[in-house]
């Protein structure tokens, strides 16, 4: 049976799902016999990734959602093919195959807007009814979607994240000193105001030690902080903003700990990333899905409590052996082969 995925993910900055989309079919390219699988983008899409087996191609006219809840899946019905969603989000008329990360709107409705919930709660209800199969990322998250939506278990395929991807990422040596911090002696953490990313939590954790240096990249500067949770930004936080990729992984590697207080995820790359990188130690969240994937080689905080703990760390070899993006892109094949 032709595959065709849903290439709309090109139009996204790379975040979580975008990297995963990416990476496993990437690795999926080098193992896939040519033909079996295609990808429809956009008309817009522009930096599209070069693959030996499969196949591009530009349909339609519509762009963005339009595009793919009615371009997209008409095409796929064309060509008489099922459709590869990998990105949550599946075409209203033939959700095919889709990966659900994770059911937030489910579990935290709270972070969401009331328009967001009722749009996302109609494609996932389509998704989980309608699907041919369902891809998830943990066993956590297989879990989540039958416990709110009663999805036969043999319906999901659990199909991980990795970290290969951080190999391809140089360090950049001036990072430290071009952000003012160094080596061993300052938190970091990647954040944003999203409130499931529990930002609150390191701005709560530097006002008590203020005798330590917290470095956050991401989208926030001081009027973003101080509208989001009311008080200004503590003397020993510095707020990066954006930082490249290469400079990410610099910072990974020398800071004292990296800091993941996250409410909800459905795998969470970041401390496997930083593990990869070789933080010395990486502080996460306390939950059921964050000891499936790190299990002894982190420290746990209580996200709901403004504590620092650390002490434990990182024992990364047989934790980052456990997952690959080829590994993963095995699994996918195998999963497409048995339709």
């Amino acid at each position: 049976m032709k595959i065709i995925v849903n290439g709309r993910f090109l139009l996204h900055k790379v975040t979580g799902v975008e990297r995963y989309a990416r990476e496993i079919l990437a690795e999926l390219d080098e193992i896939i016999e040519s033909g079996k699988i295609e990808m429809a983008v956009p008309p817009e899409a522009e930096r599209i990734p070069a693959y030996k087996n499969i196949k591009v191609v530009k349909v339609g006219k519509l762009q963005n959602r339009l595009w793919e809840h009615i371009s997209f899946p008409w095409y796929v019905r064309k060509q008489k093919a099922v459709s590869l969603n990998l990105c949550n989000v599946a075409p209203l008329p033939s959700p095919g195959i889709v990966c659900i990360h994770d059911v937030k709107i489910k579990a935290r409705p709270q972070d969401f807007s009331k328009k967001f919930l009722l749009w996302y709660k109609l494609l996932l209800l389509n998704a989980c009814k309608r699907a041919k199969r369902i891809i998830t990322v943990s066993e956590f998250s297989k879990r989540e979607i039958f416990k709110y939506y009663g999805v036969d278990p043999e319906r999901v395929v659990v199909i991980p994240n990795a970290w290969q991807h951080y190999e391809k990422i140089g360090f950049d040596e001036g990072a430290l000193k071009k952000y003012g911090v160094e080596k061993d002696h300052y938190f970091f953490s990647m954040c944003s105001l999203e409130p499931n990313k529990n930002f609150k939590w390191i701005a709560e954790v530097a006002k008590q030690h203020p005798e330590q240096t917290f470095a956050v990249s991401g989208s926030i500067n001081d009027k973003v902080f101080a509208d989001g949770l009311g008080f200004g930004c503590p003397s020993n936080m510095k707020l990066l903003g954006y930082v490249s990729d290469e400079e990410a992984k610099t910072l990974m590697r020398d800071c004292k700990a990296f800091l993941f207080p996250t409410f909800y995820e459905g795998f969470g790359i970041p401390p496997l990333e930083a593990i990869s990188a070789g933080a010395k130690q990486v502080v996460v969240s306390d939950t059921e899905v964050m000891h499936e994937i790190l299990g002894n080689s982190v420290c746990y905080i209580d996200p709901n409590v403004y504590v620092l703990k650390i002490g434990k760390a990182c024992s990364d070899a047989s934790l980052l052996e456990r997952f690959s993006w080829k590994k993963s892109a095995l699994m996918l094949r195998k999963m497409i082969n048995s339709l």
